[in-house]
């Protein structure tokens, strides 16, 4: 009986031990996903709303927000490999290529409102679009209000940080899929684009 119990506490105590451990690593993985966060410090809130429509050679980018007149936006494309389907592209399971980005930008006008034109190129292909605004992109007069890295910007929807040449800049960016021509279906039209891709949905 005595050797029973003996095997019985040490089990016990053995389960105990690794349930304690799993805990650990949950809690670890918790604080990493929250640490990669994009964090704004700032106080200047944006607002910023876009959609694409698309047909085979152009795409308009249309938007309204509360940056000052004058602000630049810009859309760009970046295609996707070859090897990845619609479906990945729709839910953002597969990454765009960085080095195949075509950009163009416009400027907000005085009712808030903006509108970039672009030529597509190849409607064969798939990219992710995007609209954004970047801090290096502005005039001196709207730098000195958000930051001449965007440092000034807080807490908003598509709140994003990328480097340029060793530099870090905050700022704000909703994307979108468009899948090509061949694709079909409700895939094809107009866009309201999110903070992450895979909330965007037709409109």
């Amino acid at each position: 009986m005595n050797r029973f119990k003996v095997l019985t506490v040490v089990s016990l105590s053995f389960l105990f031990l690794l349930l304690s451990g799993c805990r650990v690593v949950l809690v670890d993985e918790t604080l990493e996903e929250t640490a990669a966060e994009p964090e704004a410090k700032g106080k200047e809130t944006i607002s910023l709303q876009s959609s694409v429509q698309f047909s085979k050679d152009k795409l308009v980018f249309r938007g309204v927000t509360d940056l000052p007149k004058g602000a630049v936006i810009e859309a760009s494309l970046k295609e996707y490999p070859e090897d990845v389907t619609v479906e990945q592209v729709i839910n953002a399971t597969a990454q765009p290529l960085d080095e195949s980005k075509i950009s163009q930008t416009g400027e907000v006008e005085d009712d808030g409102s903006f509108l970039i034109v672009m030529k597509r190129e190849n409607p064969e292909k798939r990219y992710q679009v995007s609209i954004q605004f970047r801090p290096e992109l502005q005039p001196q007069p709207v730098k000195d209000q958000y930051g001449e890295n965007g440092e000034n910007i807080g807490p908003a929807e598509g709140v994003f940080q990328y480097e340029i040449d060793q530099s870090h800049y905050t700022g704000i960016a909703l994307y979108g899929p468009l899948p090509n021509l061949s694709d079909g279906g409700f895939y094809r039209g107009k866009w309201d684009l999110r903070e992450t891709q895979n909330k965007s949905r037709p409109s």
